[in-house]
């Protein structure tokens, strides 16, 4: 790939990104915007922007230059004991769902504190598992396996009526690459498409299966990847209907490789009634692992999504990532998976 330093030079300081980034919008100022941050990587500043970034990536979107923006921020980010630590727990769910429902006995971290408020109480689960080979894979995603488990069984039950399912539970490395660690992302990348051996990935995870669609220009690696809805309505599978009314959530991810066109058919396929948001695609708040780390720009953005959501009048809303589920439910919204949908 491109350096880092030379992927600057296109862009042209338009401000088109602005107002599609999440922080720029929360706090107006430009070390924290896309411009700010490519800017202070052009100059080699040690700019704070660089942590301060919740790697939607939404800027691309809105960039007329097509500047690369993920390729210039990966490589200025920075790592740390505990983002590693998370990467770990992230790479293996077993471990993940066994040092989660610990996690109350060491409650006076500040992270724990904060991990917990966005945790229902006896949510955490172990990951579905399968010993069969499979037609096609299963991978529900890190956080979907252990802390919405039911969803993945839903998945599972309604996929098995006419394939032979395996799953593969493990990260898919959108974490690890939005920490800077390219490294990382690129060993599970790899270590992926050995295990599923050119068989179809379905993901419940929407920005997990964007980001896999990526691998092949971070990592000159090729999986089958598909969101779960994109599967369903490229399959031509018959969908049961819905009765009711939502406003749909699309992951930034998601958004970005236009997987939401799917999400949108397979739910207009179903017949549920939509009630629109303002920004359907804009960020909500958890940015991965930021509401975490990054608490107070997290609520900030949060609250800005909170405000586009309501405009919808909706009570229920769809959404097909965990984290941004997690987000969303804080807000006091029930939140559905196009899975969650299938056995009503």
């Amino acid at each position: 790939m491109i350096s880092s330093l030379k992927l600057t030079e296109m862009c042209t300081h338009c401000g088109f990104c602005l107002e599609t980034c999440p922080t720029y919008v929360v706090t107006r100022n430009e070390v924290h915007s896309p411009r700010g941050r490519i800017e202070a990587v052009r100059l080699g500043i040690n700019s704070v922007g660089f942590e301060t970034c919740m790697y939607c990536r939404l800027c691309e979107t809105a960039c007329p230059a097509g500047v690369k923006y993920g390729q210039i921020i990966t490589p200025v980010r920075k790592s740390s004991t505990k983002k590693t630590l998370m990467e770990k727990m992230l790479e293996n769910p077993k471990l993940l769902s066994k040092s989660l429902k610990l996690l109350d006995k060491v409650s006076s971290y500040p992270e724990v504190e904060r991990f917990m408020k966005f945790i229902k109480p006896n949510e955490i689960s172990e990951p579905l598992e399968t010993n069969d080979e499979g037609d096609i894979i299963l991978f529900p995603g890190c956080i979907e396996s252990v802390i919405f488990r039911r969803t993945v069984e839903k998945a599972y039950k309604f996929l098995s009526k006419n394939y032979k399912i395996k799953i593969i539970n493990g990260c898919c490395g959108l974490a690890h690459i939005s920490n800077g660690n390219h490294e990382g992302a690129r060993k599970l990348a790899m270590k992926l498409a050995e295990k599923v051996k050119g068989k179809k990935v379905i993901t419940l995870q929407s920005n997990c299966a964007a980001f896999m669609k990526e691998y092949k220009e971070w990592f000159g690696i090729e999986i089958n990847s598909n969101d779960f809805a994109e599967f369903l309505i490229k399959e031509g599978i018959e969908l049961p209907k819905v009765s009711d009314i939502f406003t749909i959530h699309y992951p930034c991810h998601a958004y970005r490789q236009k997987l939401t066109t799917h999400i949108r058919n397979a739910v207009e396929k179903m017949g549920v009634k939509i009630s629109e948001m303002e920004d359907p695609h804009f960020e909500c708040g958890a940015g991965g692992d930021y509401w975490i780390s990054h608490p107070k720009l997290s609520d900030m953005v949060i609250n800005v999504k909170k405000e586009k959501i309501a405009k919808s009048k909706a009570k229920k809303v769809i959404v097909t990532n965990s984290v941004c589920a997690l987000a969303i439910r804080s807000m006091g919204y029930d939140v559905y998976h196009i899975a969650d949908l299938l056995d009503t």
